[in-house]
């Protein structure tokens, strides 16, 4: 049973200490108040971090956090800009005291992983990366929607449980076309990075966008380094079961030139480029039905048992390619001027190719096979048996006593690109005044076809057990022959979908900072305005399902089938499933279409023609419905206060206050349609008043947000801070949304003579942003340049959220119950980070080099809403409590570092628990679930020379298993079955990859 589960340059200065060490009683009082108010109702942690502005300076063109306290002196600045550069540190260690540095003198909450070394980021993948930061999780499926398919590297980011994720790019806001608001994160080499930050309550600088929190990704400034950089790398990775290698390969060239006349001028180059092959092995169980009926009881002394419909079985072969390039041109023709120019394009390539042995029966007709009942336990939940499907077979033979299951050659392959070019200046006005601006363009194209050819065939004697060798499902056939023969196969459907997404976002900001010398309070201000025109040009068809032969669209043979050994017999073949779930799981083998059926996507029409039954399947036309046009204008504008006091208050103590206004516009073009009831034995005026026809609908609207800010911190002692925050936060819906699109249906009844049911679905152009009011506290100790402890809580109260709800609504005279998005609920999340890192200098010898990593993040949430669909007859039913998506209640990260010598070492591993990956799957439509998970991923290198450094990464050391859960069901008039059911197991590669990394 489930309950609820439930700005410049100038910042880069450090001020002054002046403040007195404190007595231990005083510091054990600090430290006890820090803790209470840590563990309040109210609370956060993280860093605090001025947000990246994305001006003219060296940190804020690259993003990274303003880390430091304004002076308002400029000796002070350059007495710190030549202290850094002579920072000679490397490796793991210089990684982790940079991102402390970074956390300790932050001025908002934001969290890092940086990299120092050149293409040194800890993960390959920059999702991966992101994971190893205390309260972030990440997705391991290529849609929450779809649990079927897990992803061949972790994909989608969540913070402290939310899905509302801002992605920004060296400070400026992002997105990749085929993920609404947001960044597909695992488009981006990670390779182009030079550090990842996480704004956990962001200030009123940052861009506003998300509710979670704010990742903004840094690449690479040519003014970043004093000279010359090269930096080469290359690898070759390949998994334990897909047995291919692939290639890696980056490329690194910054320098800077002065001039007598012109002033200073910097570029830099950054390529990079990789492939991965990974194989997924997965089974999976049939969603559980409530039975009463006497033959699925029999025998069990039980008056309600809960029976799968069967089981499936998968393979997929998945393949990446990505390829990103960062370019950047800097010039100072004078120490008060700078221009820049900063270019990132990335490309990323993915296909994947599935063998799918899926079950093809109506759940609720299983029924014991002739002569055998069911095991159930006490529950009344099937263990085994052996299965039979009374489903109508037609005249085909030796149907009869079997299940039918299909044979899914399915092949997808999406290309995204995405271009983000911006161009800028910062000028200093005067010693106290600095004037920024920035001119930003990103443009981002999806491209996705998805293609599949099924086989069909009825296999007798199947037996299944729910827990089998390893505790996984466990099918056979009897006789075991029956597979092998083409001629009890036939060519079943086909279904294409395709996808065409173009944004665009042109985005204008202007900043003003000024500096106040001599206040004892103010320390400086900054005031800016941002504008943002941003359009959505967008194709999505449906999943364009139809049949070649059925038995209910036969063709002229005697079985009225097209079968295998017969119809186009050079295009299917027997895969065999050889070595599945790594030997741990025998499973039958089954004829499929051949892959290069499947792959042929834009010839495999005049192949399957040739053997279709009438009205059989054709490729999908785009229609207006699939047509999703939008274009959203922002203006933003903010002002925030510095602070700070070193002695009014006993301790030093700064911070910020601010507010962020903003207005945003939307506009919306599209269409509504009417159901097409032609050819029914309705009435003719019925008939000729509904014929799919369409009708135009378009809108527009627009709604202001405030969003004030605050972050507090009290300098206890030279090491140890408390932080306050608090916040108002908001997120934008996606476009998938709001998209103008309204589609009216009507269900008949079994004689087609009525109709019984008016309903339709459709976006909502007029769904307002979901709000989060939002607090945090932390209390954070520094007790060495690579050493911290610290605690965190966090509270947000959350307004305006989204879910499906279905009500009545009027079109033509006629009543139609619709389903769409509506701003309908509350929620709340909170809770509790705690983290650790150290490298134990102390020890003896080698021991020296040994360090610990670890942050454990408890997250409960309330507010969550669904729609159930019940899976007898398919009607929206009332649903029941379910958490906040994506929402784990534990996670936790430890990982083992060393470094001495030229050796350096990394063991980490990451956690999490289970969470709910989608109120209604796209193939079961039950609430699905992604179990607890855990992986081991692990790092050796080896520095040859100061040049020349080689080594190993390993990841899913501990060969993981993806697990999902499916439940509760919803059955209508009040029933509900509570139990969670298992409904998939998925094996992947262990992965290795050798590498080399060069540095001139």
């Amino acid at each position: 049973m489930i309950g609820k589960v439930q700005a410049s340059e100038m910042h880069g200065v450090e001020r002054p200490v002046r403040y007195k060490a404190m007595s231990s009683a005083r510091l054990a009082v600090a430290v006890a108040m820090g803790l209470a108010f840590t563990y309040g109702s109210v609370s956060v942690h993280a860093q605090d971090a001025a947000p990246a502005s994305g001006t003219g300076s060296a940190s804020a063109q690259t993003g990274a956090v303003n880390t430091k306290t304004k002076t308002g002196t400029e000796a002070k600045k350059q007495e710190q800009a030549k202290a850094l550069a002579a920072v000679t540190v490397t490796g793991i260690r210089a990684s982790l005291e940079t991102a402390q540095q970074l956390k300790q003198n932050a001025d908002q909450i934001v969290d890092s992983v940086t990299a120092v070394d050149i293409n040194a980021l800890p993960d390959r993948s920059v999702t991966e990366t992101l994971q190893r930061i205390s309260g972030v999780t990440i997705d391991r499926f290529v849609s929450p929607n779809d649990a079927d398919h897990p992803a061949g590297e972790g994909s989608g980011v969540m913070i402290r449980g939310l899905t509302q994720v801002s992605s920004q790019l060296n400070g400026r806001d992002t997105f990749s076309a085929n993920s609404g608001r947001g960044l597909s994160f695992e488009d981006i080499p990670a390779e182009l990075m030079a550090g990842v930050d996480v704004y956990k309550n962001p200030n009123a600088e940052i861009i506003e966008g998300g509710i979670g929190g704010t990742v903004n990704l840094r690449t690479r400034m040519p003014f970043d380094a004093p000279g010359q950089q090269i930096g080469f790398s290359t690898g070759v990775n390949e998994g334990d079961i897909s047995k291919k290698s692939k290639p890696s390969a980056s490329f690194l060239y910054s320098n800077r030139w002065k001039t007598e006349s012109l002033g200073e001028f910097g570029a830099l180059i950054d390529l990079s480029y990789s492939e991965l092959s990974q194989q997924t092995d997965g089974i999976q169980l049939e969603p559980f039905t409530r039975r009463t009926d006497a033959a699925a009881t029999a025998g069990s002394g039980l008056s309600t048992v809960y029976v799968p419909g069967g089981a499936d079985w998968r393979t997929l072969d998945f393949n990446r390619r990505r390829m990103g390039i960062a370019g950047a041109l800097q010039w100072r023709p004078t120490n008060n001027l700078e221009f820049y120019s900063q270019l990132v394009r990335s490309s990323y390539d993915m296909s994947w190719l599935e063998h799918g042995a899926i079950f093809a029966d109506s759940n609720f007709d299983i029924t014991p096979a002739s002569g055998t009942d069911f095991n159930y336990n006490g529950q009344g939940i099937f263990q085994s048996g052996y299965l039979n499907s009374d489903t109508w077979r037609g005249n085909y033979p030796a149907s009869q006593n079997g299940v039918a299951f299909n044979g899914d050659t399915r092949y997808q392959v999406q290309s995204t690109t995405t271009t983000d070019w911006s161009n800028g200046f910062k000028y200093n006005i005067n010693d106290h005044m600095v004037l920024s601006g920035d001119l930003q363009l990103v443009k981002s194209y999806s491209n996705e076809t998805d293609f599949t050819v099924f086989s069909q065939t009825y296999l007798p004697g199947v037996f299944l057990s729910t827990n089998g060798s390893h505790g996984l499902p466990m099918v056979t056939i009897n006789p075991s022959t029956y597979v092998d023969n083409a001629a009890n196969y036939f060519w079943s459907a086909a279904m294409d979908h395709k996808e065409n997404e173009n944004g665009m976002e042109r985005a204008a900001r202007l900043d003003l900072e000024y500096d106040f010398e001599d206040s004892k309070w103010l320390q400086y201000m900054k005031f800016g305005v941002r504008a943002t025109s941003r359009s959505e040009d967008n194709v999505s068809t449906g999943y364009n399902w139809g049949p070649i032969t059925q038995p209910w669209a036969t063709i002229d043979t005697p079985s009225g089938l097209a079968t295998m050994n017969s119809s186009l017999p050079n295009y299917a073949s027997l895969y065999s499933f050889s070595g599945f779930y790594r030997g741990q799981v025998t499973v039958p083998s089954l004829y499929f279409p051949i892959s290069s059926l499947a792959t042929n996507y834009s010839q495999a029409y005049s192949i399957l023609k040739s053997i279709e039954a009438s009205g059989g399947w054709k490729p999908v036309q785009i229609t207006p419905g699939d047509l999703n046009n939008q274009g959203e204008k922002t203006q933003a504008a903010y002002g925030i206060l510095y602070f700070g006091n070193d002695d009014a208050l006993g301790i030093p103590v700064d911070g910020n206050i601010g507010v962020r206004l903003v207005r945003t516009s939307e506009r919306t073009n599209g269409e509504g349609q009417y159901p097409n009831l032609s050819g029914n034995d309705l009435p003719p005026a019925l008939m000729a008043e509904y014929t799919g026809q369409y009708f135009g609908l378009s809108g527009s609207g627009h709604y202001q947000n405030v969003l004030p800010s605050f972050n507090l911190r009290f300098k206890l002692t030279d090491d140890l801070q408390w932080r306050l925050a608090a916040s108002k936060g908001m997120t934008r819906p996606d476009f998938t949304q709001m998209q103008p699109f309204l589609l009216l249906g009507a269900t008949l009844n079994t004689d087609k003579t009525a109709v019984t049911q008016w309903n339709g679905t459709a976006g909502n152009p007029d769904l307002k942003p979901m709000i989060a009011k939002q607090y945090d506290t932390a209390l954070e100790w520094y007790f060495s340049p690579t050493g911290e402890l610290y605690t965190t809580a966090f509270f947000k109260d959350i307004g305006n959220y989204i879910a499906q709800e279905t009500y009545t609504e009027t079109y033509n005279n006629q009543q139609w119950s619709v389903t769409r998005p509506y701003n309908i609920g509350t929620g709340m999340v909170r809770g509790a980070e705690v983290g650790y890192n150290q490298f134990f200098d102390f020890l003896p010898g080698a021991l020296k080099g040994l360090g610990a990593q670890a942050n454990y993040t408890y997250v409960h949430s309330e507010g969550g809403i669904n729609t159930a669909t019940s899976p007898y007859g398919g009607a929206v039913v009332t649903g029941f409590p379910l958490p906040m998506v994506g929402l784990s209640r534990n996670s936790f990260n430890v990982a083992g570092i060393y470094q001495l010598g030229n050796w350096q070492a990394r063991l980490a591993y990451s956690w999490r628990s289970r969470y709910l990956l989608s109120t209604s799957d796209a193939n079961t439509h039950l609430p699905m679930w992604s179990d607890s998970y855990g992986q081991l991923d692990a790092s050796v290198f080896y520095t040859i020379n100061k040049n020349v450094q080689v080594g190993l990464t390993m990841n899913n050391l501990t060969n993981s298993t993806v697990k999902t859960i499916m439940g509760p069901t919803s059955y209508g008039n009040g029933i509900v079955d509570y139990n969670l059911y298992p409904r998939g197991w998925f094996t992947t590669d262990r992965r290795y990859e050798l590498l080399m990394r060069v540095t001139l």
